[in-house]
């Protein structure tokens, strides 16, 4: 029985449908893919990366509630979930990534405020506090 041409065993897969990742190149989106880990999916890190649009798109007046559960819990979240795609992925893959979230950090970083009180080896979003 004659050996089938590599080509024609990988068209015989089939293809896997990548979700699009809005503000990322689908390169970035099949490298996620391609890590095969369920929490670093595509469709999981564009919820995160929607999810951080939205926290950094709020009012200060909504990040600066003592005792504000966005901004201690759910934005330190969903920050770790982004960094773990960032880290997991290769550093052109990442790239483009980075590249979408740093000024979303930055708009973050200005409506909040560094807590003195939490541990300092903890990454910097998780240090913050209301104004």
């Amino acid at each position: 029985m004659p050996r089938r041409a590599p080509g024609r065993v990988r068209a015989s897969r089939g293809h896997v449908a990548v979700v699009s990742t809005r503000g990322l190149p689908d390169g970035t989106a099949h490298a996620l893919d391609r890590l095969d880990r369920p929490e670093l999916r595509p469709a999981a890190v564009a919820e995160s990366l929607s999810r951080w649009r939205r926290i950094a798109a709020m009012p200060r007046s909504a990040l600066a509630d003592p005792h504000n559960d966005i901004t201690e819990f759910v934005a330190p979240a969903v920050r770790d979930h982004l960094e773990r795609a960032v880290r997991a992925l290769g550093r052109r893959a990442a790239r483009p990534l980075r590249a979408t979230v740093d000024p979303l950090d930055r708009q973050f970083e200005a409506k909040t405020l560094n807590n003195p009180r939490l541990d300092p080896a903890a990454p910097w979003w998780a240090r913050r506090w209301w104004h």
